[in-house]
């Protein structure tokens, strides 16, 4: 799922928006307003925990994609712009290097997040009917090999001494290759923010999310959901240190096929996406001014990204 350019102003008020046109879901969850951040969610007695104000009842995984957080980072078609504007900078430091017909990596269309189980549940019945736990790409096995690795090519774009060996060889080529070079003229002149906002941010929501009540209590639908089926499993991250084998059973098939049953019953993904969303609205309103630097940073980076190509003809 891409986004376009938010606006840092948008971005802050994108802790309500996001969530707007969800659907009620079930579990219990409250659809009412939203509340003060750190607010109490209706029914849960839980300190701290905000409140929900919207529930969806997401059909595939890439309808969980857009949790408020990720505005503050590159989007996938930001990202993509960022790595064609360093692809042609780190060509021009290729050819100096005596690379003269090397070329950037093309950026083609982002793939759709896979359909498969995931720390909340299962949601796609063909999917799990025909590959199990597994992703079809798993289970055709891996294409043929590329072009071998160039190990001069290698150092050149990256500055290690090898693939195994990270020490930068210096001399002609830049710290970190013609990537690492290409990277510090797009960061030239901006100011970047210290630390990691939005990884610990990120990471406290997951962390937050795993414990919340209102998720625990939908985790233990899940489970007995599962129990009903013949299936003794805790949560759906159980199902991921079973040992299904070398290949697909009608064993693991029929416990695919239970999971995205009891996913769909329970609602539990719709559940976690609603909580995690509450709560990074909640980090959001906390950590504006972070939050703020960390996005003009980005947004900063795509004018120069967007003046390499314009330079360039692109």
């Amino acid at each position: 799922m891409s986004r376009r350019t938010i606006p840092v102003a948008a971005a802050l008020a994108l802790t309500s928006a996001l969530l707007v046109g969800c659907t009620s879901g079930s579990g219990g969850q409250s659809t009412s307003g939203g509340g003060s951040p750190g607010g109490q969610a209706a029914g849960t007695g839980a300190a701290g925990a905000p409140a929900v104000t919207a529930t969806p009842t997401p059909t595939a995984a890439s309808d969980l994609t857009a949790l408020p957080l990720r505005a503050f980072v590159p989007s996938d078609d930001e990202a993509k712009t960022l790595d064609k504007a360093e692809g042609l900078l780190a060509q021009d430091c290729m050819h100096r290097l005596g690379f003269g017909g090397w070329q950037p990596p093309s950026t083609g269309p982002t793939a759709k997040p896979a359909d498969v189980a995931n720390q909340y549940g299962y949601l796609d019945e063909a999917q799990a009917a025909q590959y199990g736990f597994r992703s079809a790409a798993g289970v055709k096995g891996k294409p043929a090999d590329g072009p071998k690795l160039d190990p001069a090519q290698f150092t050149a774009e990256t500055g290690a001494t090898s693939v195994t060996d990270s020490k930068q060889v210096g001399g002609n080529v830049p710290d970190g290759g013609c990537f690492g070079e290409a990277g510090r003229k797009i960061d030239e002149g901006l100011t970047k923010p210290t630390g990691s906002v939005y990884e610990d941010l990120m990471s406290e929501s997951y962390q937050r999310t795993d414990v919340d009540p209102r998720v625990v209590a939908g985790t233990k639908a899940w489970a007995d959901c599962m129990k009903q089926k013949g299936y003794s499993y805790s949560s759906p991250q159980a199902l991921s240190t079973e040992s299904w084998g070398a290949t697909v059973t009608q064993r693991e098939i029929d416990t695919a096929k239970a999971d995205v049953a009891c996913t769909k019953q329970t609602n539990l993904p719709g559940i976690a996406f609603g909580v995690q969303s509450a709560i990074q609205q909640q980090q959001i309103a906390q950590h504006q001014q972070q939050l703020k630097a960390q996005r003009d940073f980005v947004d900063a980076r795509l004018r120069k990204a967007a003046d390499v190509l314009k330079s360039r003809g692109q």
